[in-house]
């Protein structure tokens, strides 16, 4: 199905995606860290010329928080490739959570990748989550088209498995961004460190769901493990030093 059959979007944003080397790795192949980097920045902006932006949140005291993003990576972008980021918020669910989605197509229509995603309004001063603003309300028309693919519960670490592998990391400086936390992006590159080095560079998941649950700041340290829940699935932790759990994902690989 198009992803503007149905109710279309109200607000529908386009953002030319220049590939760079450094958004690649083996093959020439763009990894998930620059594809999150990307609908980051088109959300943002989205969100800025819409007057709902983190600038204009952070001037009533709040601010947005990635709650989850979920891709479908039918084909990962290859570097020299013309390519188009589309995106469009979809309504909002009870007072906390809005939605948006988001696809990726190439010059010739070809379509690239699909994601759905949750956002949350956090205030500055509590750290807790705020209702949504009134204005974004009103940015999607009821039901306005949605991939709907973060609607899957997250399966909990296999009780009597040791993970595949555990690493243990220092959060940095230089990944703080305008929130003062490790931006979402590092953290699902930290999440990804542990996978085996040929899974790791020579094969792209078809599925990554990345849920965020607390926010990292620098000197925190942190550990990073990946279960296999089956041949092709696995499941990653990000947790503190005491155990409280930061930040899980849960990727599916395509048959070899």
């Amino acid at each position: 199905m198009s992803a503007l059959e149905g109710v279309a979007p109200l607000n529908l944003y386009r953002l030319p995606i220049d590939i760079t080397a450094s958004d690649c790795q083996l093959g020439f192949r763009v990894t998930i860290p620059a594809v999150l980097q990307w609908l980051q920045e088109a959300a943002g902006r989205h969100a800025e010329a819409l007057g709902v932006g983190i600038q204009s949140l952070q001037a009533q005291g709040l601010t947005w928080m990635l709650g989850r993003m979920t891709l479908r990576l039918i084909r990962m972008p290859l570097w020299g490739e013309a390519i188009t980021l589309n995106t469009w918020p979809s309504g909002i669910r009870g007072r906390l959570v809005a939605e948006r989605q988001f696809f990726l197509e190439t010059a010739a229509g070809e379509r690239l990748i699909e994601a759905s995603s949750e956002w949350l309004c956090v205030n500055l001063d509590t750290g807790k989550l705020a209702p949504l603003p009134e204005a974004v309300k009103t940015l999607a028309a009821p039901e306005t088209v949605a991939f709907g693919l973060c609607a899957a519960k997250f399966p909990a670490p296999p009780t009597a498995d040791q993970p595949l592998n555990t690493l243990s990391l220092t959060a940095r400086k230089a990944e703080i961004d305008a929130n003062h936390h490790v931006n979402n992006v590092h953290l699902a590159a930290y999440l990804r460190e542990p996978l085996p080095e040929t899974l790791f560079f020579e094969q792209t998941p078809d599925t990554f769901d990345i849920e965020y649950k607390r926010p990292v700041v620098a000197g925190d340290e942190i550990t990073s493990s990946v279960w296999t829940l089956s041949e092709n699935t696995y499941l990653h932790h990000l947790q503190t030093r005491e155990g409280a759990l930061i930040t899980r994902a849960h990727s599916h690989y395509p048959q070899q």
